[in-house]
Order: structure tokens, then C-alpha cells, then sequence
């Protein structure tokens, strides 16, 4: 088990956003420091850094002191999340779920959430693993034995201790869609016709794109080659569409689109989570088309029911996991 050293009230008010103590802060550093060695001994736990078990326990605790005042980041981020996809949380059924008082499910998330790790760290936590289910139900009942005599804090927590809630307000934008009275760049209209209306062109090689950039669309050969910087690169997307000709490398193997020879279903099962995980690694507006027409759905996480859970919460994944580059340029 790795050695936790005791939470004190600096940090409590740290996590806080306060300076001043309230008259159930005690309390609820007590049984912060109850819940640490639970979770320290956690095999969830054992690769992870005293600090990363410091704010996991941390965030259990402003949970619990959020559920029992019914206000602060946690009722926040509940709030915006329900607005946006009409249900509590990811991942999870929350089939009993109820608003004003703790959750299973909640704690769930919140051990999901600790555990997970974004960009450049990245990692995604398998939110069904049998041993975070098992401590968030310790964790659960802890809280629930103690739920009457929790005391309320009267001054809020931070809105946004559970993640940064912009993400959830980011409209989702639909796609740019070619009618008849669109303007199309000249490179649009060119693909447009080379592809016969389909808007994604597939590439398995770069010099397959070198031939289409110069043969179709007309572009001036380099004596160092076009686009020079994804000579090894390979299995391009264009995506051709009102805002413009979308290049994208390094993803058509997770399409499964009738006209792309470069779909490889082994690939896109065991790799194309990361177009949803890691910024950059695929153009938002051809991510959503891909969604949209059902063309990444071989796409999975790389755990039991990762296809399902992927599927189903793609949208939020992406938010989470992307941050900017979620309906960015």
C-alpha cells in the first residue's frame, strides 16, 4: 500500500478556493483523512502518485460536501451536464438515481475521473473496472452511514473543481452541408467532381495524394514535393465541404465507408479512440461527419464495452478529452 501522509486544513481550504475556515470544515476533513488510506490501498491506486491519491480523496469529499449543501461545482456540473444531454452523468445507468442525495454513480464518475488523465498524459479509465465499482461502493456507503450528520458549509465550492464547464457550453455546431447555392473554392468543386459528390476522399499513400493534389486540383509540383511534411505520413482524408478542402493523415484507416480502400476494421478498433482522446489527431468537423454517418462505428475504447461506452458518449468524450480543439478551427 503507498504511504499517504495526513490532509490538512491548508489543503481542505486549498481545494476550496477559501481562506477562512466554516464551522463544518473539521468535519469534513476528518473523514477525508477516514477515506485516504481506503483509497490508498486501492489496487486502482498502487502506480499512482501520493498527490493524485490527495486529490481523489479530496474530490470525494467535496462531493460530499456539495451533495449534503446542494450547491457548489459538483450541483454545477450535474446541472450542465443534464441540460446538455438530458440525463445525470456518463458512462453510468444512474437508473436510481436521485438529484438531492448521493449517488453511487456519482462516485463512480469521480474515481473515473481521477483515475483518467488528458493530453499529453493521456489515459481513459475503463469507468466499469470491477475494483473501482467495488471502491466507489465503500466510498458510497461510507457517506451514506453518515449522510445525517454531515454538516452544511454555507459558502459554495468552486464551479469548477469537477472540469472546466466552458466544454459543456460549446454549442454544437451542424455540419457545413453543400447545396446547390453553396460557393465552393475551386479545390471543392474539383473533389466534389473527382469523388462524384461524396464529400470524404480517401489516400492510403502519400504519393496517392500527390498525384490527386497535382492531377485533379491542379496544384503546382515542389522540387522538395507538395506538402513535403507528410511524405511519411499515410491513410489521408479530404474532407470537402463549404468551409473548404479539410486535409486530415493518419486517420482512414477508421472509416468504414464503401468508397475507402484504406479501412483497416483491425486499426480502427484498436486505435481510433484516440481521434475522440488526443487534440490534434483528428479534425473536429471530420470527426462529427464521421459520427454522424455512422462511418467510425467500428471505433472502440480499448476495454470491455468500450465500443458501447464510446459510442454512446462520444460527444462528451470528445469535450473532455479535446478541450479547444472541440469544434475548433
Amino acid at each position: 500500500m503507498k504511504t499517504t501522509s495526513t490532509i490538512y486544513m491548508k489543503r481542505w481550504l486549498e481545494a476550496n478556493g477559501r481562506t477562512r475556515t466554516l464551522p463544518g470544515d473539521s468535519w469534513y476533513l476528518n473523514f477525508t483523512n477516514e477515506m485516504l488510506p481506503l483509497i490508498a490501498a486501492s489496487p486502482l491506486f498502487a502506480n499512482k502518485t501520493a498527490d493524485k491519491i490527495t486529490k481523489t480523496v479530496l474530490d470525494i469529499t467535496l462531493y460530499f460536501q456539495d451533495a449534503i449543501a446542494q450547491t457548489g461545482g459538483w450541483k454545477a456540473f450535474t446541472t450542465r451536464y443534464g441540460t446538455l444531454y438530458g440525463q445525470p452523468l456518463p458512462f453510468y445507468p444512474c437508473t436510481s438515481y436521485i438529484d438531492d442525495e448521493i449517488n453511487w454513480d456519482d462516485v463512480c464518475f469521480l474515481l473515473w475521473k481521477n483515475l483518467s488523465d488528458v493530453h499529453p498524459s493521456f489515459y481513459f479509465q475503463n469507468p466499469s473496472e470491477k475494483s473501482l465499482l467495488t471502491l466507489a461502493r465503500q466510498l458510497y456507503d461510507r457517506m451514506d452511514s453518515l449522510f445525517e450528520e454531515a454538516p452544511i458549509n454555507e459558502i459554495s465550492s468552486p464551479e469548477t473543481w469537477v472540469m472546466d464547464l466552458n466544454l459543456l457550453e460549446i454549442p454544437f455546431v451542424p455540419l457545413p452541408e453543400v447545396t446547390p447555392d453553396s460557393r465552393l473554392t475551386k479545390d471543392v468543386e474539383r473533389c466534389l467532381q473527382y469523388s462524384q459528390g461524396n464529400p470524404l476522399l480517401y489516400f492510403a499513400t502519400y504519393e496517392e495524394l500527390r498525384v490527386f493534389l497535382i492531377g485533379t486540383l491542379e496544384w503546382e509540383d515542389h522540387p522538395d514535393g507538395i506538402l513535403a511534411d507528410l511524405k511519411a505520413e499515410k491513410d489521408f482524408v479530404v474532407y470537402a465541404n463549404t468551409k473548404g478542402m479539410l486535409l486530415a493523415p493518419g486517420v482512414a484507416a477508421c472509416f468504414r465507408d464503401s468508397h475507402n480502400p484504406a479501412y483497416d476494421a483491425q486499426t480502427a478498433t484498436a486505435e481510433g479512440y484516440e481521434l475522440f482522446c488526443l487534440p490534434g489527431r483528428c479534425p473536429f468537423d471530420l470527426l462529427k461527419y464521421g459520427m454522424q454517418n455512422n462511418l467510425l462505428c467500428d471505433v472502440a475504447l480499448p476495454f470491455n464495452r468500450g465500443r458501447e461506452i464510446l459510442q454512446q458518449n462520444w460527444d462528451f468524450i470528445a469535450r473532455y478529452f479535446l478541450g479547444e480543439y472541440y469544434e475548433g478551427d
